[in-house]
């Protein structure tokens, strides 16, 4: 005789079974679209929901699509192919605030997000943790598609001093005003590429964490030019020393800007 107790786990357990397979069913993966749908349809979050790249393709192919500006994928697995999919779909077209953390994107995600011909107005865009390098910075800053992003986030990701070149583009992102690379390899010489860039003249935060950065690098970043506004410059978890310490609190004390190093 099964104990009760082993009974009730193979009920749950075969519940939980039951509407994991229902979520990827079409029928079921629009209710669950429709269920996450602010009610004036312009915040999708699907956050978790693992809709994967096929559900990624049977939310591109939705009418309800074309009204949401805000459309966050947090943790859904979906690929380069379920973002392919979203970057084809003409119901895109209105999206603004794009959230594509841990969906391990690649490069072939973010070329498809540079490639699209619908994806012109997206003002926060966020790839944190998706495996995304320098061959694909080279395209997106080919792209018109990012002349309206003014939050980039790309933290986690395998970016290098080749990557933060093609960053270092104000051309490219006029009205960028939060740069996110926190816990790359961009290194001294992406550092010092980014401060001898041309001025970002909306540039507001930068954050460089992790990125071993030494004092050579953060020093010529702190003494740049090529920041006018900016308020925050996080350094923290690199390799700096004295000198770097010397400079922020030259920079903090005369009230022109945050450093963080620590």
């Amino acid at each position: 005789m099964t104990p009760p107790k082993f009974k009730s786990f193979s009920l749950i357990l075969s519940l939980v079974l039951s509407i994991s397979s229902a979520s990827f069913a079409g029928e079921s993966m629009e209710q669950l679209i429709q269920s996450r749908l602010s009610k004036d349809g312009k915040l999708l979050d699907l956050s978790g929901m693992r809709i994967g790249s096929k559900g990624a393709k049977v939310l591109s192919g939705m009418v309800l699509l074309s009204g949401v500006e805000t459309l966050l994928l947090q943790g859904n697995k979906i690929g380069y192919r379920g973002v392919k999919a979203l970057a084809k779909s003409p119901q895109a077209a209105n999206l603004k605030h794009l959230d594509l953390w841990g969906n391990l994107v690649g490069d072939l995600g973010l070329k498809a997000l540079s490639e699209s011909p619908y994806l012109k107005n997206l003002e926060i865009l966020k790839l944190w943790k998706n495996e995304i390098g320098d061959e694909s910075l080279e395209l997106m800053v080919q792209s018109d598609n990012f002349r309206q992003v003014k939050t980039l986030m790309l933290n986690d990701n395998l970016v290098t001093p080749a990557g933060a070149g093609y960053l270092a583009s104000p051309d490219i992102f006029p009205e960028l005003e939060t740069l996110n690379l926190f816990r790359n390899e961009i290194g001294d010489q992406g550092a010092l590429t980014l401060a001898r860039s041309k001025p970002f003249q909306n540039l507001k935060s930068l954050y460089l964490g992790q990125n071993n950065l030494s004092d050579i690098g953060a020093v010529a970043l702190i003494k740049s030019k090529s920041f006018p506004r900016l308020e925050t410059l996080d350094m923290v978890k690199n390799h700096l020393g004295e000198k770097t310490l010397v400079a922020a609190f030259k920079y903090n004390k005369e009230g022109k800007l945050q450093i963080i190093t620590r």
